[in-house]
């Protein structure tokens, strides 16, 4: 986007066009990944490329917590779902972790699937209007996560209920959530937690799956702490 103007490439075009059928003199939003998003309407849709005119600034309204995620690296159809759906739900930073009970491996192909995963959050943020694009970080163990700064907040099925979980990080505007891998963190995990004064958080009465996990989780902390 340049001088009021802008110009989607091959990829971009061929969704404006296919998928949601706009055509020259139709109105469309646009938004550069940086936290802003625009009113645009379209000049052209020939070929492979899309242009048209910038005519207003939309808003873009981000949470005030910084969330990161930081959860126990699954399988790749649940990975994609974690993805897509906690990008709608507002979080921050994606950052997987590998944990003693972790099964999958993101650590070896890192490269090679880095470059999916952000094209999927790229592709949610686009469906919900979201202007500001999450980062997807490069897999860390657990407890060097935990050793570094900010608050940290665990699912956990002894946790606090949401409304009392949250009381101590009202103050906080940058926060680390862990949801573990099937089977949950080892006692020895949680216990390393508690000493580093991470707090704990209730999901429900049920089990939940990993990408259900990670959503609730997500959405029990935002829409309490904006």
């Amino acid at each position: 986007m340049r001088a009021g103007e802008f110009f989607a490439g091959p990829d971009e075009s061929n969704h404006i066009v296919k998928a949601a059928r706009a055509r020259a003199g139709d109105e469309i939003e646009i938004f550069d990944g940086k936290g802003s998003r625009y009113l645009a309407v379209i000049k052209s849709a020939a070929g492979e490329m899309v242009t048209g005119s910038v005519k207003a600034l939309l808003a873009s309204p981000e949470y005030r917590t910084k969330l990161t995620l930081c959860f126990a690296v699954v399988a790749r159809s649940a990975l994609e779902d974690i993805l897509e759906h906690c990008t709608e739900a507002g979080v921050e930073a994606f950052q997987p972790v590998m944990a003693s009970r972790v099964q999958f491996d993101l650590f070896s192909d890192w490269e090679r699937r880095a470059g999916r995963l952000s094209q999927i959050v790229l592709s949610a943020a686009k469906q919900c209007g979201r202007g500001a694009l999450p980062v997807v970080l490069k897999p860390e163990k657990l407890d060097d996560l935990l050793a570094g700064d900010g608050a940290a907040v665990f699912a956990s099925a002894d946790g606090l209920a949401p409304d009392e979980a949250v009381k101590g990080l009202a103050e906080e505007t940058d926060i680390k959530l862990f949801v573990g891998p099937e089977g949950g963190f080892t006692k020895g995990e949680l216990d390393f937690a508690r000493g580093r004064g991470a707090a704990f958080l209730n999901l429900g009465l049920y089990t939940l799956r990993a990408e259900s996990a990670c959503l609730a989780a997500v959405s029990a902390l935002l829409t309490r702490l904006g």
